[in-house]
């Protein structure tokens, strides 16, 4: 059954990628228990009838092989190529979302490629809040967040969390992010850690998340879990957020006369990080022009937006100078026979190359112009304006080159969560009790979970 769907699955990517690019997101997971490596690759791609698709294609055991770049380039190429039929030149027609890992970008180096940016925040949030420096400038900031990792290791361990009504989230080693969950899930039961301690005598566990830093800190990191929450998206177009929140959180973070000095440096320190860290690709720009509301570019300085503009023009003109070449094509071999009758081509003339680069063209009328169109178009999109494909579904008549470069451009997804949400499905389906489970049979159920 596997098998089976995964070929329709296939040839449906296949008549989408003759037309446009997608997207692809690739990541590497070891199992707890027989430490073997697996490499998934997930495929991101909005279909003719504009809806967006986000299909796990494998799970593949990788080689024992040192993961290299070179190692690794080669067994996408054998994945993609050898084993799921693909064309050889599939690589050159995708966008690749991944980490940063250098064996990763190393290993896609000779193509296109745009950095995760769920992983790009947690990078920015593992330095930001980094305790050992922390401890250096605002050490009652470093000591709260000790203090709230130790409480909650202590109530799991314990067991005392069961008689909490709500359950307290653990800060995961790698997972910045869950910062923000483990100090609202405290906040959400402190009145009842409090009276709970206090029973045992071990009221102290909690005096040292002081309840100023843990509300500001709250206040603060929300909007990071925000961004990462809806750039994790894999249901709806997410490219076109990434500039908006970079913005928004840049903003969230310039200082504000109202904080306290350790708040100031929480708030600057996580300012330099992300200066440092998240950066504004061609691509991002070109998404959020593609959003109706914002087709404008106001974010922007003139020049920036005459640049983006003319990025996209490059783009729907290749799409026009194709389909023009089709229709030659196929008009050629339609009149084969009268060509052939008409006699021998006539030679070409010494200086044609400078005639075809350099000959007067006639500028298109805004009329005719897809983008002066789109930017004269009332924005208006039905609830809070965020139904992109839809609203490009009901304008591709009108503005067939754009709707074609909304629909690659959509494809590509903003993180990478989708490979590592396949492997936490492999960590439930790899368990203690099914460790014998070939790989094989590991990437159908995955396939088919994904799939359902």
């Amino acid at each position: 059954m596997a098998s089976e769907r995964r070929g329709g699955t296939v040839e449906e990517i296949k008549e989408v990628m003759s037309l446009i690019n997608i997207g692809m997101t690739t990541d590497m997971w070891t199992d707890d228990f027989r430490k073997m490596s697996y490499m998934a690759i997930t495929c991101h791609y909005v279909t003719p009838t504009f809806e967006l698709k986000s299909k796990l294609l494998t799970t593949t055991c990788f080689p024992n092989h040192a993961k290299t770049g070179d190692n690794i380039r080669k067994e996408l190429q054998q994945q993609l190529v050898t084993v799921l039929g693909f064309d050889a030149s599939v690589m050159n027609n995708v966008v690749w979302v991944t980490d940063q890992g250098a064996n990763v970008l190393a290993a896609l180096r000779p193509y296109r490629h745009l950095a995760c940016q769920d992983h790009l925040y947690n990078t920015v949030l593992r330095h930001a809040l980094n305790t050992d420096e922390l401890a250096e400038v605002v050490p009652e900031v470093a000591e709260t967040l000790l203090a709230a990792k130790a409480l909650v290791r202590y109530l799991k361990q314990s067991g005392l969390v069961s008689q909490l009504s709500r359950t307290v989230k653990q800060m995961a080693e790698t997972r910045y992010s869950t910062v923000f969950l483990t100090l609202e899930s405290i906040k959400s039961v402190h009145a009842e850690l409090q009276e709970l301690l206090q029973s045992r005598g071990e009221s102290a566990r909690l005096r040292d998340v002081s309840p100023d830093i843990l509300a500001f800190l709250l206040e603060f990191l929300r909007p990071f879990s925000d961004a990462q929450k809806e750039l994790e998206g894999d249901k709806y177009p997410t490219l076109h957020l990434v500039v908006l929140w970079a913005n928004k959180l840049r903003s969230h973070c310039q200082p504000d006369v109202n904080d306290t000095p350790s708040q100031a440096i929480i708030r600057q320190r996580h300012l330099d990080w992300l200066m440092k860290k998240i950066e504004i690709q061609p691509l991002h720009k070109i998404a959020i022009f593609l959003w109706p509301k914002f087709s404008q570019l106001r974010m922007f300085i003139l020049a920036e937006r005459t640049d983006i503009q003319q990025q996209v023009r490059i783009q729907i003109n290749r799409f026009r100078e194709g389909e023009d070449a089709r229709w030659q094509e196929q008009s050629t071999q339609s009149g084969s026979g009268a060509v052939a009758a008409a006699g021998p081509a006539p030679k070409r003339r010494a200086l044609a190359e400078f005639e075809d680069a350099w000959e007067n063209v006639r500028e298109e009328n805004e009329d005719t112009d897809e983008i002066q169109l789109y930017l004269s178009l009332n924005p208006t999109m039905e609830g809070d304006g965020r139904d992109l494909l839809s609203w490009w579904k009901q304008h591709e008549t009108t503005l067939p080159l754009l709707a074609r470069l909304a629909r690659a451009v959509f494809s590509v997804p903003a993180s990478s969560s989708s490979s590592e949400r396949a492997f936490s499905a492999a960590g439930r389906v790899i368990e203690e009790r099914r460790t014998g489970l070939a790989p094989e049979t590991v990437d159908a159920v995955l396939f088919l979970h994904d799939a359902k």
